[in-house]
This record gives structure tokens, sequence and C-alpha cells, in this order.
């Protein structure tokens, strides 16, 4: 006697969270344009102009600054709750696949995560100094001037006054480009086809 079997049931794929930024388009000023140094903005002498925005803090930066909380609290004298302007929204464009606005602070005019009271950011510091994963710092400020969105991968413009990109520098002195001192970070966090990676390398 034949039994009917029961029909299976389509269950969608669960779908993966994006563990580096998917780039589809580079701008060649990236291979010219006046560097930083190998670590980025960190131990700059500007005034940190560019934490007056505040940031995008991706998801997977958001669950390590959570787990370690109590390093990162007394660095910025606030609770982390305090420390956003917008919910988590779910976005496929920063690692992780969702992100959240961090807030400015009222008395000093910078990003809720700078070190209260001194210079730079609280994340690069503890990045530095208690060795956590370099993922503790976000994408967007790790690369910074270099920037992206929707597959485009581009030169933050206009830059910040102080900002060491910007520095003019003596005639016959050569300066290395901003791909040459942000390529790390570059690779570490997107994923860039061969054909554009050829219009930073050069090869």
């Amino acid at each position: 006697m034949k039994t009917c079997s029961k029909p299976k049931k389509n269950t969608p794929k669960k779908k993966k969270t994006p563990t580096k930024i998917t780039i589809t388009r580079v701008d060649a000023d990236i291979a010219t344009h006046n560097g930083l140094f190998d670590e980025g903005c960190y131990g700059s002498s500007c005034k940190d102009e560019c934490c007056g925005w505040g940031c995008d803090m991706d998801l997977t930066t958001l669950k390590l600054v959570q787990k370690h909380r109590k390093l990162v609290e007394p660095l910025i004298g606030a609770k982390i709750e305090e420390c956003f302007s917008t919910p988590l929204k779910i976005d496929d464009d920063y690692i992780g696949g969702a992100y959240r606005e961090t807030a400015v602070r009222k008395k000093d005019g910078l990003c809720a995560f700078h070190l209260k009271g001194q210079k730079g950011c609280s994340l690069f510091y503890l990045w530095i100094t208690e060795k956590l994963p370099k993922k503790i710092v976000p994408t967007i400020c790790r690369t910074y001037p270099i920037t992206w969105h929707r597959g485009r991968l581009f030169i933050d413009k206009p830059l910040k006054k102080n900002c060491k990109a910007k520095e003019k520098t003596p005639k016959g002195t050569k300066v290395p480009s901003l791909f040459e001192t942000q390529k790390k970070e570059v690779r570490a966090l997107f994923d860039i086809p061969a054909k554009e990676l050829k219009k930073l390398i050069g090869k």
C-alpha cells in the first residue's frame, strides 16, 4: 500500500553575514593623493576635527564594544547606551550587516567614543594599549579619509582643515599615497575585484 509522503518545505537559505564590504568601483585618485602614515590618523597632531561628525559603527565593532564596555566606559565618561543617535539599521554595506550612528557630545563637539579630556579615540587607544581585536575600531575610522558607499571606494572630500592628508609638502619630498598608507586596512576590510585593484597598485 502506497503512503503519501509529505511535501518538502522550501526553507529559505540563511543570509550570509558580510565579513567584508563589497566594492565594485574604485576612484583612482586614492593612489595619487597624499597619504597619512601606517596606522592612519591615530597619533597625528591634528585637532581630531573629523571626530566632530561621529561615525557609523558597524555591527561587528558594536558587539566588541559591548563585550569590552568595562574598559570603554571609563575612558569616555558615559554608558555605551548613551553613545548612539540612532537605533540599529540593517544594511549590507556594513560589516556584520548593520550599523548604528554614534552621537556627538554637546560639551566638546566630538564623537561619544572620543577620549574624554584627551586627544584621540578610546577605541583606537584600547586596540593599541590593551591589544584588543582591531575590529573594535569602526571600519569608517580605520580607513579614513578613504570611505565607501554602495560599491564605490573614494576619498571623503572635502578634507578637514588640519587633516594630515591635506598638508603641503616641500618640493622634491616623496609622500606615500593614501592607498600606500591605508592599504593594510583597505585589503582587510574591502572585497575589491582585481580589475579595480589595479587602479591602486598600478600592476
